[in-house]
């Protein structure tokens, strides 16, 4: 019943956009391949047709396509008779595909869910596997890409108590599209506990950690330091303050905890890197109500430094940009956003501060914690307390940095482990059906 509903409101949807997109093919200029692209039209997707093995993987966004790269690094040293493409959800991902991925990985505007344009983009492709990213689950492109003889499998699977809590109003449509998996792949305990909670098949499970780790340490270029010093007009001893992931209120409150900072270290640099960069406006305008002065990066670069304060405007910089940090702060962790990856910082050696909020990397928070190289504050006052407390106490900072970094360096192999797992079922006997009558779903929703 589900299954049929979602299809009836898809269809709604489409009936209704379609006019629209009409009209903005006709004047959409550099955007009108994307859209083709959402409408299923694959053909310029161009996959090595010597090679056996096709995967399709499906990054949703940014965050996404970080672990697409490391996959798909892995993919090449274990099935280098592979041809790779990565569909994403937006143009932001698409934009650090452009940036990440290899000349000759692919990367195109994800299908709408329908089942007839989902299975325009199969017929083009023709995946021999197919593989979801995190929990970005579209129930019609996973029953096709199956009935198109694809295998599947979700990797780096995560499931947050909140995500968890709706999914289980649907469990039975939610037991139906899981089945279609040969293997899910999960991060932590508590995720897998999650998916056998919504019909998961417990042998279909392996806990085998978050492959974004593998991404933090990889991402650690000895020579990013001096470039981005370079990029922020800094000396070689200057502090640095570097909020990464910021999210609406948590700049307001930041501004107390730099104000703090630099009273103490007068020549403090602060670096703000909003999670979303269309927020830009919105934070330049609280920096300058509460009387604070700023740039955007790119200002920096062309004109060069003239504020304390920086606001990063360009994508895929955190991580080089952490390592010339002094002093870390992992956002959306002062207000409720689950926070984001806090061993992006550690890869540098770089002890990370944050707020209650991190319940989406609690592994990792945990990991870091356990070795006095992460420090969970309540409220800004806190924050600034804590880094007051480090600035007098350099050396005991200095050992909460290496254990940092060794934190870090033994999060890696996660990648390597989950690309041995599809290439472990590659050969394997088909996979049984997940297809189900509508009287089959309706049963297994009203469980």
């Amino acid at each position: 019943m589900l299954y049929t509903l979602y299809q009836l409101f898809g269809w709604l949807f489409f009936i209704v956009i379609f006019p629209f997109a009409c009209v903005y093919l006709a004047f959409a200029g550099k955007h009108r391949q994307g859209l083709r692209q959402r409408f299923g039209h694959v053909e310029d997707v161009q996959l090595d047709e010597d090679k056996p093995v096709r995967i399709w993987l499906h990054a949703a966004s940014v965050g996404e396509m970080q672990v697409a790269k490391v996959l798909i690094s892995e993919f090449k040293k274990q099935l280098p008779e592979a041809a790779i493409v990565v569909s994403t959800g937006n143009r932001h991902g698409l934009a650090v595909a452009e940036q990440l991925l290899p000349d000759d990985v692919p990367c195109f505007f994800a299908p709408f869910d329908l089942i007839g344009i989902v299975n325009r983009a199969l017929e083009t492709i023709r995946p021999t596997v197919y593989v979801c990213l995190e929990t970005e689950l579209w129930p019609n492109i996973i029953r096709q890409a199956q009935h198109h003889g694809a295998k599947l499998f979700l990797l780096n699977g995560r499931l947050s108590k909140k995500s968890f809590r709706g999914y289980k109003k649907i469990k039975g449509f939610m037991q139906d599209l899981l089945s279609c998996f040969i293997k899910i792949s999960v991060i932590q305990g508590d995720d897998a506990k999650r998916f056998r909670g919504l019909g998961a098949d417990p042998a279909s499970i392996r806990i085998l950690g978050n492959a974004k780790y593998d991404q933090a340490m990889l991402q650690a270029d000895p020579a990013m330091p001096e470039r981005y010093r370079q990029m922020l007009n800094i000396h070689l001893q200057q502090p640095v303050f570097v909020t990464g992931s910021t999210h609406t209120g948590e700049e307001a409150m930041l501004v107390e905890v730099f104000r703090s900072l630099q009273q103490r270290l007068p020549d403090l640099v602060w670096v703000i890197a909003p999670r979303h960069l269309r927020r830009l406006t919105e934070v330049e305008k609280v920096l300058e109500e509460q009387g604070v002065a700023s740039m955007r990066l790119r200002q920096v670069q062309e004109q060069g430094r003239s504020t304390d304060v920086v606001l990063v405007d360009t994508m895929g910089e955190l991580a080089g940009l952490y390592s010339v940090a002094t002093y870390v702060f992992c956002g959306g962790s002062l207000v409720e956003r689950g926070g984001h990856n806090v061993l992006e910082a550690a890869a540098w050696g770089t002890p990370v501060f944050y707020g209650p909020h991190m319940g989406d990397f609690s592994d990792a928070t945990a990991l870091l914690e356990a070795e006095n190289a992460g420090f969970c504050v309540k409220n800004p006052k806190e924050l600034a307390s804590m880094l007051l407390y480090f600035t007098e106490r350099p050396e005991e900072y200095a050992v909460t940095g290496r254990s940092a970094l060794k934190v870090a360096g033994r999060q890696q192999g996660s990648a390597a482990k989950q690309v041995a797992l599809i290439k472990e079922d590659l050969h394997s006997v088909s996979h049984s059906s997940c297809v189900q009558t509508t009287t089959e779903i309706l049963e297994g929703v009203t469980q």
